[in-house]
């Protein structure tokens, strides 16, 4: 697949917009290795030839079986919606005239306004609980048919509700998938967010997820993720007003040549407000893992409480891990602490294990998915769990990942 220059690239994404008859992308800027939030990550694979083509609406579905038994499923598919399920009482899916581009700065969230096909937007009414679990698919087509997909979607999670949704990020193919999710947590209401893309293989996915939690609401977000081509993650929580609470996990495994970037940022504007964030990663072979958490304490968020702790495992002496934890306070009546570390497997933990008769690629699997074990467990739908759990046993099952 040719690659094209930025230039043509911008051209063409321009001229799209145009021919639907806006000009929003007149000025947009591709990021380089200058801007800090990109150092790691270049574009150079989302430039490639197909990629800014619009989907082919008669693409197949593809088969996917639902995370758990009486999941309420939302699907779709190279950015369309491809059926409006019956949903539980008291939830709605409301379709938007046009993305709200709520965040021009970032300019594949003003691509994703500027090109997207559909706009929806999920509420969850006012002290409504929900029994059932939310399962929205993000999928490519069937057919591995590359294409430029734009899915946009908003979360409303009315005070007092309470709701769990399950996002799955579907297919391996060389597509790029560049999808806008925005949540609002009202006061009292408690969401739970679990987030699976353990596909990888050439896809390209670019998500950026900016999310709102008013007073008293609680707000989780759980993720497992598996390294693709270039997957990206820009994730931002904003803790509105006091008592709000963000709880993140993470997991995350890359082999190959595997690349994943995610861009955390925990936003305390108000006082009163508590967030914790716990990651594990590690990278196999030549692969590469950035994390870059930040927590941002405004002037007036006095009797904050925060933390970040990221621990990683290098598989390989080729493989690369950039762990980059922040902490920018404007307060002085706060709590916070981060920590970083990266390390290898333990020699005598391997050691101990063969002695007892395990082979060698069996024991880093053994040590390697017991390092992934507390974050895996702790996702709150057991269901989810299992699925992560298996997906990551078989990327450990390849004993060219394991190679040390």
């Amino acid at each position: 697949m040719a690659r094209l220059a930025p230039e043509d690239w911008l051209a063409r994404a321009q001229a799209q917009a145009r021919a639907r008859g806006g000009d929003a992308l007149a000025d947009l800027v591709l990021p380089d290795r200058r801007v800090e939030a990109w150092k790691y990550s270049r574009v150079g694979a989302l430039l490639e030839e197909g990629l800014l083509d619009a989907p082919d609406a008669g693409a197949a579905v593809p088969d996917v079986p639902a995370i758990a038994e009486g999941a309420v499923r939302v699907l779709i598919v190279d950015g369309r919606l491809r059926d409006v399920p019956e949903l539980p009482e008291g939830v709605t899916l409301v379709k938007l005239e046009a993305p709200a581009a709520t965040t021009e700065a970032r300019p594949f969230v003003a691509l994703n306004a500027a090109l997207a096909d559909e706009a929806w937007r999920l509420e969850v009414a006012p002290n409504v609980r929900l029994d059932s679990i939310l399962e929205i698919v993000i999928a490519q087509n069937a057919e591995g048919c590359a294409c430029g997909a734009h899915p946009h979607l908003q979360i409303e999670i009315g005070q007092g509700a309470q709701a769990r949704v399950v996002e799955r990020q579907i297919g391996a193919a060389c597509s790029f998938t560049n999808s806008v999710i925005e949540v609002r947590v009202g006061a009292n209401a408690q969401f739970t967010h679990e987030r699976l893309g353990l596909d990888g293989g050439d896809a390209r996915w670019l998500t950026a997820l900016d999310v709102h939690v008013d007073r008293d609401g609680r707000y989780g977000l759980h993720q497992a993720l598996v390294g693709a081509a270039f997957l990206r993650n820009e994730v931002t929580v904003h803790l509105d007003a006091p008592g709000a609470h963000a709880e993140v996990g993470g997991a995350s495994l890359t082999r190959d040549r595997a690349h994943l970037d995610t861009q955390m940022c925990l936003e305390h504007a108000a006082p009163h407000c508590t967030s914790n964030q716990v990651f594990r990663a590690i990278a196999g072979e030549k692969s590469r893992t950035i994390l870059n958490g930040r927590i941002h304490i405004h002037r007036d968020a006095q009797k904050t409480a925060a933390e970040l702790s990221t621990k990683n495992l290098l598989l390989s002496p080729e493989a690369e891990i950039d762990a980059k934890p922040e902490l920018e306070i404007y307060a002085d009546d706060v709590t916070c602490a981060h920590g970083a570390t990266i390390g290898q497997l333990d020699e005598r933990a391997l050691f101990y294990l063969r002695s007892r008769g395990v082979d060698a690629t069996l024991a880093r699997t053994m040590l390697s998915f017991a390092f992934l074990a507390d974050v895996v467990g702790g996702f709150p739908q057991p269901a989810v769990s299992d699925v992560a759990r298996a997906a990551l046993e078989q990327a450990f099952s390849a004993p060219s990942a394991l190679e040390s």
